[in-house]
């Protein structure tokens, strides 16, 4: 069976020149942002360089993280001002870091990494898209030739020092023609490599060009100088490493932690804040470069926890700052193309490196360059398309959003994303408040009845609204309250609905409360005028009443519903799993009649299936079906049975393909860090196989061969949210794929491409080229070993 492509992993050699133009575009913009939070934060500059090698050799190499870079950040400078303030020496600051990095390690093996899931989306890309617009705006004076503020600190008015306005006016007075000039260049040549000529040029499109850019911006400066010393940038307007003149004064930059503080209870406090900022701010920079990320990757972050706490501990036992994974520099390295950790790595190898050998060099790189290349990335994180696509999404979306950005511009990173998360959770409060439940009222045979459906969720805060519309329900009426398809239903509105039967029996008021499986059978069971011999019958009998009531309710709406239902066509054949209870028709609010159902356990297309056979040709050839789906389900037991493994009967026979796709994407399942993920996942592979399956039919590949405009597709519909995903399976365009590169005949001369179409499956399949015999071709598969040649 063909396989879908697994998610590259983290360590995948297939992206080395990526990786290496990541990380060495990343390191050039880190180097100044390194010495200048050192600067900043009252430390030795070299301390900066320490945080950034360890961020990325240590947390790097432990992290699972595919495309984070971590380092010394913005938002631990006043935490480390504090600190020192506190303690009164680095060295005694270093040992609160090394604590920090152990409470860290703590707070990871206590899987603490959960706190990340409370923060909406909307406020991940409103801290990213903030970002975005302050490395836009901190790069102004930089472009104008103004470099003594080279901190790019993530706030754009901070409350201690100046703002970006008065810097802004100030370098207006202070413009430098050359830093101008190499600006102007260096965005030219950032802008002209994402045309799409550039691009696709076999050579250009090889070089990464942020380094094009920061290479002319030395050769414009050098050329400067050439014509006028005068002209030349010098100084802060260049990136200033420090030169250790031999290997002693090289050794003199590392220093060791004043342990004889440990009796100093102030340590111990600055540790607990450094450990609580740089965990808080490494789960969300995580979680903003996974959606950055092209490959869509999940970081564990619990790992990532334990990854960051021992950076911590190696850089305060070094002589470093704390540090924690930067969206920054994450997300410069994932647009100059870093796909894996090994970003990370050059990034780190290539800071050590320069400060050993190349510092002379490396100070050569003016600000003006490095500020283009910042331009550019904060314009990708903040591009107008975000603004667009989340103000489509609903105000639910877009307020959160704005207010985060907001937020993070007038105070600082936390505490904006703080407030948005706030705006964030107000704005969930409210759409449960009002989504919590649904009153209808409709007339049945002369009878009123009202209905009272249930959301997903009923909280306490639903009380009183419930209790509302049943006050107004009038006497000698049938009242239901259908909670089937409530999760979660608050102990105090279970009561309440209870507490209500006695005031709807002396008002001759029919209560029926349906809950989900057991819990309704319970409820009835649990009824005052209900026997227990007469409970057993009580939800059997229901249906009919229902059945009764629904057509009361569908004719009412439309005397000839029944009529025209009969007479629909379907236009969608859908294969379905036997454990999904939910109709076919709620679930895409579809007519009777448009979609032509097959069901079975675990929804598999299964060549010797005579009844799913039987019923696709039927669908084919007789309805005409254009659209087949194969839809599998969150939560599918089937699903589940396969995975552990249980003897189920009869059952555990017709599951064994579902264990097939699950030993054959092991690696990919294994990967996933809880078992509810890989349950999920191996859902999602699952239908994918599926559809593979229902390609390789005879009915299909007739339908195929006769030009008939069939499509496949694979869904999987989430029980808990009753939405519907598309998995987006492109069959024609796989077996396309496999067809390209493994449709060969070998000639006298060598390899000749077969013409011709490809109709069987590319895990091993022969192809016929109107000669006799036929050329057998076997591709590789998820370990990317071939397994045969043609």
């Amino acid at each position: 069976m063909p396989t879908p492509p697994t998610p590259p992993r983290d360590w995948d050699l297939s992206y080395f020149k990526s990786d290496v133009q990541g990380g060495l575009v990343s390191f050039l913009v880190a180097v100044p942002l390194c010495l200048g939070i050192a600067l900043a934060s009252g430390a030795p500059l070299f301390a900066g360089i320490i945080a950034g090698i360890v961020g990325g050799l240590v947390v790097g190499a432990l992290s699972r993280s595919a495309v984070s870079i971590s380092g010394p950040e913005a938002g631990l400078i006043l935490v480390v001002v504090s600190s020192m303030s506190a303690l009164g020496s680095f060295k005694a600051v270093q040992l609160a870091i090394c604590v920090a990095g152990l409470l860290q390690v703590a707070l990871g093996v206590a899987r603490a990494g959960f706190i990340s899931n409370f923060i909406p989306t909307s406020v991940i890309k409103g801290m990213l898209a903030a970002i975005g617009i302050i490395l836009i705006l901190k790069q102004l004076p930089h472009l104008l030739g103004y470099d003594l503020d080279a901190v790019e600190s993530l706030a754009l008015f901070p409350w201690t020092g100046g703002n970006i306005a008065a810097l802004v006016e100030h370098a207006v007075g202070q413009i430098n023609g050359t830093a101008v000039a190499i600006a102007a260049a260096s965005l030219a040549v950032l802008l002209a490599w994402e045309r799409p000529g550039l691009r696709a040029h076999p050579v250009l499109s090889k070089i990464p060009a942020a380094l094009v850019a920061v290479v002319l911006g030395v050769l414009l400066n050098e050329a400067a100088r050439a014509l006028n010393p005068a002209f030349a940038l010098s100084g802060s307007h260049l990136v200033q490493l420090p030169v250790p003149g031999s290997v002693a004064e090289f050794a003199g930059l590392f220093t060791l932690p004043d342990f004889s503080q440990l009796t100093n209870p102030n340590v111990y406090t600055s540790a607990v804040a450094i450990a609580l900022v740089a965990s808080v701010e490494a789960l969300l920079s995580i979680e903003a470069t996974d959606k950055l990320d092209p490959l869509q990757r999940k970081t564990p972050t619990n790992r990532e926890l334990k990854a960051q706490g021992v950076g911590n501990l190696v850089s305060g036992l070094l002589g470093g700052l704390p540090l924690t994974s930067v969206i920054v520099r994450s997300s410069v390295s994932i647009n100059a193309g870093g796909r894996t950790k090994l970003a990370a790595l050059v990034h780190s190898s290539f800071l050590l490196l320069s400060v050993l050998l190349l510092p002379r060099l490396l100070n050569l790189v003016p600000w003006a360059a490095l500020a283009a290349i910042l331009l550019i990335t904060g314009y990708k994180l903040a591009r107008v398309s975000v603004f667009r696509e989340t103000f489509a999404a609903g105000l639910n979306e877009f307020l959160p959003f704005v207010v985060t950005i907001v937020a993070i511009l007038l105070t600082d990173l936390l505490i904006g994303i703080g407030i948005g998360a706030l705006a964030g959770l107000f704005f969930i409060l409210r759409e449960t408040h009002r989504n919590a439940h649904f009153a209808q009222r409709y007339t049945v045979q002369g009878q009123e009845h009202t209905r009272i459906s249930l959301g997903e969720h009923v909280s306490f805060l639903n009380k009183a609204s419930i209790l509302s519309v049943l006050k107004d329900v009038p006497a000698d009426s049938t009242v239901e309250i259908d909670a089937t398809n409530s999760a979660f239903i608050d102990r105090d509105v279970v009561n309440a609905i209870e507490n209500y039967r006695e005031t709807a029996r002396q008002r001759n008021i029919d209560l029926i409360f349906m809950r989900r499986g057991d819990d309704y059978a319970q409820t009835v069971a649990q009824q005052a005028h209900v026997s227990g011999k007469e409970a057993d019958f009580e939800a059997y009998y229901k249906l009919f009443d229902n059945n009764r009531n629904w057509v009361a309710e569908k004719l009412r709406r439309n005397p000839r519903f029944f009529e025209a239902a009969a007479q629909q066509a379907p236009r969608f054949l859908f294969i379905g799993c036997s454990d999904n209870h939910v109709s076919v028709s709620e679930i895409t609010g579809t007519a009777p009649g448009k979609v032509f159902v097959h069901r079975n356990v675990a929804n598999l297309v299964v060549s010797t299936d005579l009844n799913l056979l039987s019923v696709l040709h039927y669908a084919i050839e007789t309805l005409q079906i254009r659209h087949i789906i194969v839809c599998g389900h969150y939560g599918c037991r089937g699903v589940k049975t396969a995975m552990q493994n249980t003897e189920a009967g009869v059952v555990t026979s017709w599951l064994n393909s579902v264990r097939e796709v699950m030993h054959r994407h092991q690696h990919e399942l294994g990967s996933l860090e809880t078992e509810p993920e890989r349950y999920r996942r191996l859902v999602e592979l699952n239908v994918i196989e599926q559809v593979y399956n229902l390609h390789q039919t005879a009915a299909v590949q007739a339908a195929h061969r006769r030009g008939a405009p069939l499509h496949l597709h694979g869904w999987v519909y989430d029980i808990h949210g009753g939405t519907i995903r598309d998995l987006e399976v492109d069959v024609r365009k796989d077996f396309a794929e496999y067809d390209t590169i493994f449709r060969y005949q070998v000639v006298p001369e060598g390899l000749r491409k077969l013409p011709g179409e490809l109709y069987q499956a590319p895990s091993i399949y022969s192809v016929h080229a109107g000669g006799p015999g036929a050329v057998i071709a076997i591709p590789p598969f998820d370990n990317d070993d071939a397994l045969g040649v043609p």
